[in-house]
């Protein structure tokens, strides 16, 4: 029997965010649960990555009963990697993808500045639908749960991930896959260095031709690559190597 496989979304979005592949993996339990803080858990706090992975392995106890292959992006990924190093019992492997590890560049946090004062404007929210590809009544959905979690719980996640060096990459046993989109910024593509030197084992790679959310940009692309990981722990020949920043 197949291991239960559990989605960790990103975090502008919620649990929704994985309906291209849920159903694409039907031979398994698949479980994309809102974050703590998200969409219809807005009412639970965040407080911490220690806390927040304290939470999932809760529920994967309650849902699965076993341990479970991970996949998280962005946000979901960082939690992802807490998760198998604060509690191994729970998961079976791990699969991340725009993972951040490194601590963000100026850049970075100017641009989540410019978003957090926008967090409440609807015209924002508009322009990231859009960004998604959302037309009709998904990006009026959309719209009208946004934000997803509240400006507040989502600058302290940001206060704990600005500095970089969440978790001990060092204390993750599981086996453990991480890539990068082709045409992410350097940052995600150095967060893979970071990886890969705490993690020798690690199988590192870089997805041809995507950006940060490629769930959403290729599907059938992220779900080829998923399932050789998941069904055979292998990279999927279509995925580009990630060579070591001075290569």
């Amino acid at each position: 029997m197949t291991r239960p496989v559990l989605f960790l979304h990103g975090g502008s979005v919620g649990g929704w965010s994985w309906a291209e592949q849920v159903p694409a993996f039907h031979d398994r339990l698949a479980l994309a649960p809102d974050l703590p803080g998200y969409l219809s858990r807005r009412d639970e706090p965040w407080g911490d990555f220690d806390a927040v992975a304290a939470r999932v392995a809760a529920y994967i106890d309650a849902e699965a009963g076993e341990p479970v292959d991970v996949v998280g992006l962005s946000l979901g990924g960082i939690t992802a990697l807490h998760l198998a190093a604060r509690h191994p019992q729970h998961v079976a492997s791990v699969f991340v993808t725009g993972a951040s590890v490194l601590p963000y560049r100026w850049s970075m946090r100017m641009m989540n500045r410019v978003a957090l004062l926008l967090w409440y404007r609807r015209f924002y929210w508009a322009g990231m639908a859009r960004q998604f590809g959302m037309e009709g009544e998904d990006a009026t959905w959309f719209v009208a749960n946004c934000p997803p979690i509240s400006r507040a719980k989502l600058t302290e996640q940001l206060r704990e991930v600005y500095p970089g060096g969440v978790t001990r990459l060092e204390d993750i046993a599981a086996p453990l896959m991480a890539i990068a989109g082709e045409r992410e910024m350097r940052y995600f593509h150095d967060s893979l260095d970071v990886i890969r030197a705490a993690r020798p084992d690690a199988t590192i790679g870089l997805a041809p031709g995507m950006h940060h959310a490629w769930n959403a940009e290729d599907p059938a692309l992220f779900n080829r690559v998923l399932r050789s990981w998941l069904d055979e722990r292998t990279a999927h020949p279509e995925l580009l190597p990630s060579p070591p920043r001075g290569s």
